[in-house]
């Protein structure tokens, strides 16, 4: 448990890695709505992040069940769109079941699949080196792989999947790696910080981004706030929906609304269960410039 991790922490580090984002044109103001019943008309599908949306850590935000039912009564859309890549695609299903969710499979877009689908499409050769430290599986990557050891010379790249386990010494040992191998590093996460409940966990991309500012290696990241992760969404949809028809419903700004914006979806900020409960929002919109379109407390 990082007990110097928190809320305020994770807000500077974005801003600090602001440049390494995407570029979007954002909205002049946000409007307040009580709930997204509030907007059901306006749009086609709604794409939720799971962390502060729908659950906190393992327990579900008890609203979010509803409206997802409701959702669906009016034939509507929904998908979830979330930066957890440490599990295979039917252990990311069978967590949202637990939870209590009736997502279908195909309703679910992590960035983990994001990456394999890139992965399949590029035929990339030779050993490469995952870390996901405690226990995590990579067996379902279409390449040749082997969990990642600083003391190997042969691999062909490094693919990050899952920050449990991880620490920053580890981290040293992998910047110190990269000082003597210039090759491919491709993040699985790219979230900073996860919440969980009364604390924050280290995710993948708070240690890519220390491995980017120690070498010179750039990452690459798939999932919120890249533009594979939207897409990956839009072409999961049952029908072209326009994008300005799809609404990104999620609880951070640098990753939800900045990434939801650059893609053409429309933005909404929940307030109430996630990375932004204990801060300002309105301080944090301002001071960041990253303006969602609709702010409401809870789905």
């Amino acid at each position: 448990m990082n007990t110097d991790i928190d809320a305020a922490w994770s807000f500077r580090r974005y801003q600090e890695i602001l440049p390494r984002l995407p570029r979007a044109v954002f909205p002049t103001k946000s409007h307040e709505v009580s709930d997204l019943g509030d907007l059901a008309a306006q749009f086609d599908a709604f794409v939720f992040d799971a962390f502060g949306v729908l659950n906190v850590g393992e327990t579900t935000i008890p609203s979010a069940i509803d409206r997802v039912m409701t959702l669906r009564a009016m034939a509507k859309q929904v998908r979830v769109l979330t930066n957890a890549a440490s599990l295979q695609a039917q252990a990311t299903y069978d967590k949202f079941a637990a939870l209590g969710y009736d997502f279908s499979v195909q309703e679910i877009v992590s960035s983990r699949k994001v990456l394999i689908d890139m992965l399949s499409k590029r035929q990339l050769t030779g050993l490469w080196g995952c870390i996901a430290p405690d226990g995590g599986l990579f067996d379902d990557l279409p390449i040749n792989t082997a969990a990642f050891d600083p003391a190997r010379e042969d691999f062909s790249g490094v693919i990050f999947l899952k920050g449990a386990g991880w620490s920053h010494e580890k981290n040293n040992g992998l910047i110190s790696w990269f000082k003597g191998h210039s090759v491919p590093f491709l993040i699985g996460n790219p979230d900073l910080v996860a919440p969980r409940g009364d604390w924050f966990s280290l995710e993948p991309g708070t240690y890519a981004h220390d491995v980017a500012d120690a070498t010179t290696i750039s990452p690459e990241f798939f999932g919120k706030p890249f533009g594979n992760a939207f897409d990956a969404v839009a072409a999961s949809l049952a029908s072209e929906i326009p994008r300005d028809r799809i609404l990104m419903v999620g609880d951070t700004l640098h990753t939800d609304i900045l990434g939801g914006a650059a893609a053409g979806f429309k933005t909404c900020l929940v307030t109430g269960h996630g990375v932004l409960r204990d801060l300002d929002h309105h301080a944090c919109i301002e001071e960041s410039g990253i303006v969602p379109d609709f702010i409401l407390p809870t789905i």
